[in-house]
């Protein structure tokens, strides 16, 4: 997505605070009046007694003052602003777990993932879990002699595939299970490459084999699902439906293939009949987006290029959505170059209204644009394309190359950040704000910054964009270009950004952070 840009006043910082439910301040004045804004002089809302218990959102620090941003604990909304001198941190009970550490009223209301850290979107495009092994006591029998301690047993492996050479049912079945056994093992690590090629070698010897031969495919299909491979997975899954036509799992899968490849009606079928055999309820949030869409583009027109398809609505010239293609091009060759990766499937971009917009992304108010697979856009009122919109379109694209160049393994806080240093965006804006932050310790830590940012305010998502971009500058400035490729394919190998940092870059995220503050005074002095 992108953000309405924030600006911070010169002297001000902020501080996010932790829990969004667990009181963190007690009143300790005998009467505390409750303001609107941060300014004596705002609407009195409220006032509190001693001892009352708070939630502290927010500490705004100035020059002369700190306000703190408060609400009571059985409330959702923000009670108001109060003088933070009248109040006394409290320790979090620690019986009660910490959402998102200290991030977590950072992003009000929003959804933290059971893994801090790590959220299903941020590690893996496919909305659903990998296929269930196919467990039987041979499976077990064989997956114990080819993985061992950790690593593969080549040896091993090859006594199998040597012994199912002359034929026998029994011995290329063992095959086809070591083969599917490493196979499962390496998806186990993110071995998206290496895991292919066990279950394409899998399928070798498990002709005979339906059971196997489906969860093969099954497996194969997932993997390519992950990478973004539509096409690819589409047509092992066409092949695991001839081995079992009612299967709930081809389904489900089928759906998301086709819906990434920009086959709506397809989709909504292949999820339908899933939901029929076997209710699901991720795969009826999907069959809602879908149909939603479908809905809403019911009389778009489209428009193609070798890249991309753009569906339209009427109220869209023609020749807009001529320019709109051309100007994707042209952006397409500029991150291609920059990225040095080229995107596997066609991409689909859909121009709407801004109230359909709305309606069918229901992106938070402060989006001007979101990509979840497709590419969204509001156009209404442009005949041209403007630079701003040439700008949005480019934002968009980068997110769609880093979707797939690290399988959708990419943190938010780099994506954004990347996003933005392609279109043309630069930290000096917000550099002092930001860097008065780090200095009074009062800034977000990056590793709170890695999942979804949709449920943020425009303030708070505007502090998260500025700091990702700054961050992703550093980056940049000190390895190059190069060092964010590194960056992207340590990533896209399976491993947890943290260690990816120390891989790519050689550093961690306190040295980043430290870093880019040092990066922010040094390149935009006062």
């Amino acid at each position: 997505m992108i953000v309405l840009w924030w600006i911070a006043s010169g002297d001000s910082i902020c501080r996010a605070q932790s829990s969004l439910s667990v009181p963190n301040a007690a009143v300790t004045a005998d009467r505390l009046t409750v303001y609107s804004d941060m300014r004596a002089s705002s609407a009195v809302v409220g006032s509190l007694k001693k001892d009352d218990a708070v939630i502290v959102d927010f500490e705004f620090t100035s020059s002369t003052e700190k306000w703190c941003r408060i609400r009571l604990p059985s409330q959702k909304a923000r009670l108001g602003y109060v003088l933070c001198a009248a109040l006394e941190r409290t320790e979090q009970h620690p019986s009660q777990p910490r959402r998102g550490a200290d991030f977590a009223s950072f992003a009000p209301g929003g959804r933290t993932s059971p893994n801090p850290g790590t959220s299903k979107h941020a590690v893996n495009s496919v909305p659903f879990a990998p296929p269930r092994a196919h467990r039987t006591s041979a499976y077990d029998e064989v997956a114990g002699l080819v993985v061992r301690e950790g690593a593969i047993d080549v040896v091993k492996l090859a006594e199998l595939e040597s012994a199912a050479g002359g034929g026998s049912v029994a011995a290329m079945a063992r095959a086809a299970l070591a083969h599917y056994a490493a196979g499962n093992f390496e998806l186990s690590r993110d071995s998206s490459e290496e895991a292919i090629e066990q279950y394409r070698s899998a399928l070798g010897f498990a002709s005979k084999q339906p059971d196997l031969l489906l969860a093969s495919l099954v497996s194969l299909a997932y993997v390519h699902l992950r990478r973004s491979e539509y096409s690819a997975a589409l047509a092992y899954l066409d092949r695991g439906r001839s081995v079992a036509p009612r299967s709930v799992v081809v389904a489900q899968l089928s759906g998301w293939a086709y819906y990434g490849l920009d086959r709506a009606e397809d989709a909504i079928e292949q999820w339908k009949a899933a939901q029929r055999a076997q209710p699901d309820p991720e795969v009826a949030k999907l069959l809602d987006r879908a149909e939603r869409d479908l809905e809403a583009e019911s009389s778009f027109r489209e428009g193609q290029t070798s890249h991309f398809i753009v569906h339209y609505e009427g109220s869209s010239t023609p020749q807009l959505a001529s320019e709109i293609l051309q100007t994707l091009e042209e952006h397409f060759r500029s991150i291609q170059s920059e990225l040095r990766f080229t995107p596997e499937e066609p991409i689909a971009v859909v121009l709407y209204t801004q109230q359909t917009f709305r309606d069918v992304t229901r992106a938070p108010a402060w989006a001007e644009a979101k990509n979840d697979g497709r590419i969204r856009v509001p156009v209404q009122g442009l005949t041209s394309v403007s630079g701003q919109l040439s700008g949005v379109l480019k934002h968009e694209l980068t997110h769609s190359f880093v979707r797939q160049k690290t399988q959708g393994r990419c943190p938010q806080w780099l994506n954004e950040g990347l996003a933005q240093w392609v279109e043309g965006r630069r930290s000096d804006p917000s550099a002092q704000s930001l860097v008065a932050a780090f200095e009074h310790h009062a800034y977000v830590p990056l590793r709170h910054l890695q999942d979804s940012w949709s449920s943020f305010s425009s303030e708070d998502a505007g502090f998260a964009y500025a700091w990702s971009l700054a961050s992703v500058e550093e980056i940049i400035a000190n390895s190059g270009m190069w060092g964010i490729e590194r960056l992207l394919d340590t990533l896209a190998a399976g491993s947890a950004i943290e260690p990816a940092l120390g891989v790519a870059l050689q550093t961690n995220y306190a040295d980043l952070e430290r870093v880019t503050a040092e990066y922010l005074r040094r390149t935009y002095p006062r």
